[in-house]
């Protein structure tokens, strides 16, 4: 799984540069303001993102690298 992070401080949206193939926690710094992200990746989340496209739930709008 890959995921994509929307920074709370500025709104920014970024993929994370690594696979994700276990429950974990990690830092990641926004491009937009350089503040600290972290980020938790939960079984249920790894469970959605193995889920068919047509069963998980619609995507935000915006795209990555974009302010939403």
């Amino acid at each position: 799984m890959r995921a994509i992070v929307t920074c709370e401080c500025c709104g920014y949206r970024q993929a994370v540069a690594r696979p994700i193939r276990r429950p974990e926690q990690f830092h990641v710094i926004c491009h937009g303001c350089e503040g600290v992200l972290l980020v938790e990746v939960t079984s249920a989340d790894l469970r959605q993102a193995d889920k068919p496209a047509t069963t998980r739930a619609p995507h935000a709008a915006g795209g990555v690298g974009t302010p939403v």
